[in-house]
């Protein structure tokens, strides 16, 4: 497996097939997408992309950073999950925040990538919350 950088147009069919599923393509665009801090990474099996990770500069008001990153729109393909896949997509994310003098990473993660999350040294701000449409979600976030 390998881990490159991709166009955020390439992450679109993972975030809908894992993300959205039954919810229109349009939806895997996300408005940070093309945020000049932006970085999408994708992880390759040979020539299958099997799992991506977003990532840019973005401030989170419950959590104070000089520079903060947030992650989003990390997905494994089903058939992959498991394999160690996100576990490097992560790794390299926040190689980048730390390459960029990154000093937070943070995400929204639904509740059930909770304890992946937590496992890779991330901790928990605050309560379960809802988002509309996805479901529920926590705030967790990592000092690279």
């Amino acid at each position: 497996m390998r881990i490159t950088r991709i166009p955020a147009r390439s992450t679109w069919p993972l975030r809908q097939l894992v993300l959205r599923p039954g919810m229109p393509a349009e939806s895997c665009r996300f408005p940070h997408d093309e945020h000049p801090t932006a970085v999408h990474l994708g992880a390759w099996d040979d020539a299958v992309l099997v799992g991506i990770a977003s990532l840019h500069g973005e401030a989170c008001a419950w959590l104070p950073a000089r520079h903060p990153y947030r992650l989003r729109g990390m997905a494994v393909h089903p058939g992959r999950q498991g394999s160690g896949v996100g576990r490097a997509l992560l790794q390299e994310a926040l190689e980048v925040a730390r390459a960029a003098d990154g000093d937070l990473l943070w995400c929204n993660a639904r509740t059930g990538a909770g304890g992946f999350y937590r496992r890779s040294g991330f901790a928990v701000e605050g309560e379960v919350f809802e988002l509309p449409g996805i479901g529920p979600h926590l705030l967790m976030y990592r000092r690279p």
